[in-house]
């Protein structure tokens, strides 16, 4: 009981802390110890959302913005790369270890990063252990991507997709 006590004041300063890092950050927004997080004044966070433990936004450049709109839930250790600049539609879930990568480096891992942009759409949920590459740019509205699958192109709405890499396997 101690225990679940502590963890909820935690939170709750973690909250209060992160809320006042960021550009913008809304009403009822829920932000669970462990965040780690570079360049605070480029993300913004809207209403209703949650920020699970161990969340990380970072970005190789100062140049990329992080837009998290209303009721997007992010669960356990998601890691969010905004170099190319990311946005995540209202009412969106992320589950457990996904990984969202907006740059890459061509063959030179030392080259200057390669920088491009991901609007996800809303209603969409992203299951666990999936990975989001670069080149994807656009995840349509309501679309679903199952557990385990590694995204390497854009996703159109109202769309099932999975595997690696992964593919379109239904219509909703």
């Amino acid at each position: 009981m101690l225990g679940a006590i502590r963890r909820t004041l935690w939170d709750a300063m973690t909250t209060v802390i992160v809320q006042n890092n960021f550009h913008k950050a809304g009403k009822r927004v829920r932000i669970h110890h462990g965040i780690i997080y570079r360049y605070p004044a480029h993300i913004s966070v809207g209403n209703n959302v949650i920020i699970n433990h161990h969340a990380v936004f970072t970005s190789e450049t100062n140049a990329g913005t992080l837009e998290i709109e209303d009721g997007v839930t992010l669960t356990e250790h998601c890691w969010i790369d905004f170099s190319g600049n990311v946005i995540i539609g209202r009412n969106t879930l992320i589950s457990k270890n996904v990984t969202i990568e907006t740059h890459d480096h061509g063959y030179d891992p030392h080259s200057k990063p390669v920088c491009k942009s991901l609007i996800i759409g809303y209603n969409v949920w992203i299951g666990m252990n999936t990975i989001i590459l670069s080149n994807v740019c656009t995840i349509g509205d309501n679309a679903i991507i199952a557990a385990g699958s590694v995204v390497t192109k854009p996703i159109p709405e109202n769309c099932i997709v999975g595997g690696v890499p992964a593919r379109i396997l239904k219509k909703r």
